[in-house]
């Protein structure tokens, strides 16, 4: 019998989870499934299968939608994730079929944007079909830890923030308008970005004057196993307030023992991470834009994309 192939349907996710665990050797639980593609449960599932007769779904094609800004507009993009095949059904016609639904489907919903963070190995079919171009090299940046005795210390205070403080809002609706493109980093997105992920910890952090309560940047980190090194998984501030904020994550890590930061960023922000201290490098990924004709061309993306790590979905 034909391999079946086609949009998701209600119940595939026991088998999207089955083939994941055959593929990365890793279990995803159903609450992992859930807290990507479902959210609330009011969520579309914009993911794509090939259903074998004996085996079950033997491939997936899987995308996160996000509310994005877009100059100065809210938009709809796509993180593509979880693209994997049963090792006894790898081909490129199975990959293409599989892959090319779910763009298909997203463009039709209004959404004008797909996107992904594949290494190199990763990349190279989809980029071989046609169906991903590349955008650029995502930036690693390094900084071993040191304590800052300046007047950003004294002048700015660092803070443990809430999720569901009203500041964060307040705070995004100011710097939304100075990114062309990014997903909207508002409380709702960081909640459950960062709050009810089923794997991993992190902490969020509010900067502002000490004698002001506006909030003038946040950021989001998470500590590795070993304590060592912290990620700066996620931030928002002015571009003046950047140093600022840095400075005193810098100070806080260090103070508890951390002897070394890293972020991922994107390309434009290379010069800037130097001046603040940080030696940049390749990452080991890159981002991609899925090839559909209705979606954003290369040129309106490169260079206009603010990214980090947390909008990968395995970090």
């Amino acid at each position: 019998m034909p391999l079946k192939i086609r949009l998701y349907e209600e119940g595939d996710e026991m088998g999207i989870t089955k083939l994941f665990y055959e593929v990365f050797e890793r279990e995803m639980s159903l609450e992992e499934w859930r807290w990507k593609y479902v959210r609330g449960g009011e969520r579309k599932v914009y993911s794509a299968v090939a259903v074998d007769e004996r085996d079950g779904i033997v491939a997936h094609y899987g995308g996160m939608p996000h509310r994005m800004i877009y100059q100065g507009r809210e938009v709809y993009g796509l993180a593509i994730g979880d693209v994997m095949t049963h090792a006894g059904h790898r081909g490129f016609k199975l990959f293409k079929e599989v892959a090319s639904l779910v763009p298909d489907e997203a463009v039709r919903d209004g959404i004008i944007l797909g996107y992904g963070f594949p290494n190199e190995r990763a990349l190279r079919l989809p980029e071989k079909l046609g169906l991903y171009e590349k955008i650029e090299d995502v930036c690693e940046a390094n900084k071993e830890t040191r304590f800052w005795n300046n007047a950003v210390r004294y002048v700015y205070k660092l803070f443990p923030l809430s999720y569901d403080d009203r500041r964060i809002d307040d705070l995004w609706e100011e710097e939304k308008d100075n990114n062309v493109l990014s997903v909207v980093r508002d409380r709702d997105y960081l909640e459950w970005r960062y709050q009810r992920h089923p794997l991993f910890s992190y902490e969020l952090w509010g900067l502002r004057k000490r004698w002001s309560s506006r909030l003038r940047g946040l950021a989001v980190l998470r500590r590795e196993d070993e304590k060592e090194r912290v990620l700066i998984m996620d931030f928002v501030c002015p571009s003046n307030k950047m140093e600022a904020l840095f400075q005193k994550i810098e100070n806080v890590v260090y103070a508890a023992g951390g002897k070394r930061l890293t972020l991922w960023h994107p390309e434009y922000l290379k010069g800037k991470m130097i001046r603040m201290g940080f030696s940049v490098g390749s990452a080991g990924t890159s981002i991609p834009r899925t090839t559909h004709e209705q979606t954003l061309r290369k040129n309106e993306i490169a260079g206009r994309f603010f990214y980090t790590m947390g909008d990968t979905d395995f970090l």
